[in-house]
């Protein structure tokens, strides 16, 4: 310690004085914060031990346990690291006018696109008006173009408005044909996928573990390792929700070389991909907007969807919802402004708190005000045959008669997922909560 003047205690004269050398502010551990404040008569000693708390403390956020929803149904093992599944689509899609025909007994009606419609079939106006096709023709690219005559003896059919939508009532034949005529084939969608590997690794010399073992305090390498098998999860579930579909050059500093490696396609990219239902909303029209995507991805026969979103935005939506009804009876000294599930017709939907969603170091900003509603069971974790989803692993170090004077610590996953109709589910960007 430094050497000062020596000021006997109590003082007659100066009864404040402090105790030096005999005094709290130089007996201060190495590597004190206290005399790291910066005034130099705070020494530092060898005679005293530093103390810390032989436990480090998990602070990190939580609620990203949505993983456990993506691995609740069994993985689909695939040969290769790139694959190809099929959707098949509604049979009868609406046919929707691309020109503006005048009213007649025929009309000739150009479509937005090739439409599910063969010769005979009976098509309905909106306004309730029956027609049967004619004809079929192709005239330019893709687009399929029909002519249409009304009942035998019926009106004249109505003016078109390009736009207008026509719902197909089915294929008609008559008494004593001997042929078929109404051949179709069942339309599907082609959709692909990539799977990836994830990696956290870590590498200590076998000196510097040794020195962990022998005059360490706290439990670092324990925490060490399970942090990386937590990152390594948070890396599954941002790829399971954000991944995008395609391939990274993985460099490798200081040599030159690289190597390619493929990327899977994610939830909400391969929802954007896919054209899904999505709106922008505000407190105002936050209700309904939410009723009307709804309603118009009802593709599920029975089954719960669950809505994905941060603690704040889900309680939010509580709120509104429960804004035009009695929130507590005048009595009642606990207000409940939660809910656990909304019921809208005969369709279920469950909350998911997603804390992370509001991490900038895990998602875009955007996140912490998107909610996203997802059909589960539409939704498949795949990993490639010969792989396990998670696995790890250590290397032999020079102890073990390695030549190596390390030991690595791995922890490896291989994913991918499978979205089949993922137009029903949908998303929305909240403002003004």
């Amino acid at each position: 310690m430094a050497n000062t003047s020596y000021i006997p205690t109590p003082s007659p004269i100066a009864p404040t004085a402090a105790q030096s050398p005999y005094n709290n502010q130089n007996l201060n551990p190495i590597g004190s914060n206290y005399s790291a404040l910066g005034n130099p008569d705070y020494d530092e000693t060898l005679l005293i031990q530093r103390a810390i708390v032989t436990q480090i403390v998990d602070a990190t956020p939580q609620k990203y346990k949505m993983l456990r929803l993506f691995f609740d149904k069994p993985v689909v093992y695939q040969n290769l690291d790139e694959f190809t599944y099929l959707e098949k689509t509604f049979g009868r899609t609406a046919l929707v006018a691309g020109n503006s025909p005048a009213s007649g007994a025929t009309q000739h009606i150009e479509l937005t696109s090739s439409g599910n419609v063969t010769v005979n079939k009976i098509i309905v106006y909106p306004d309730n008006t029956h027609a049967i096709v004619t004809a079929v023709t192709v005239e330019a690219g893709p687009v399929d173009h029909i002519d249409v005559a009304p009942v035998t003896g019926g009106a004249n059919l109505p003016t078109i408005t390009a736009g207008d939508s026509f719902a197909i009532q089915g294929g008609i034949i008559a008494d004593g044909m001997n042929f078929f005529m109404h051949y179709d084939r069942m339309s599907t969608v082609e959709r692909y996928n990539y799977i990836m590997l994830l990696h956290r690794d870590k590498r200590w010399t076998r000196m510097e573990m040794q020195k962990h073992r022998n005059a360490g305090i706290t439990n670092y390498l324990e925490m060490d390792k399970k942090e990386q098998s937590e990152l390594l999860y948070q890396d599954m579930f941002i790829s399971f929700l954000n991944g995008v579909r395609g391939e990274f050059t993985v460099t490798v500093p200081g040599t030159g070389n690289s190597y390619v490696a493929k990327s899977m396609g994610g939830v909400f990219p391969s929802m954007v991909s896919a054209g899904c239902a999505h709106t922008d909303s505000t407190p105002a029209t936050l209700i309904s907007d939410f009723e009307t995507l709804a309603f118009a991805t009802d593709y599920k026969s029975d089954g719960v969807r669950f809505v994905l979103g941060t603690p704040a935005a889900l309680y939010a939506i509580d709120k509104l919802w429960k804004e035009p009804g009695i929130r507590y009876a005048p009595n009642d000294r606990i207000a409940d402004l939660n809910l656990t599930q909304y019921n809208i017709g005969d369709m279920k939907f469950v909350k998911v708190p997603i804390q992370v969603f509001q991490e900038a170091s895990m998602f875009p900003i955007a996140w912490a005000n998107r909610i996203i509603v997802l059909d589960m069971d539409s939704i498949q974790p795949v990993c490639m045959r010969g792989y396990l989803p998670i696995e790890m692993g250590e290397t032999a170090d020079q102890q073990q008669g390695a030549r190596e004077d390390y030991k690595e610590w791995w922890m490896q996953a291989c994913l991918s997922l499978m979205f089949n109709n993922p137009l029903g589910s949908f998303y929305m960007d909240l403002s003004g909560l």
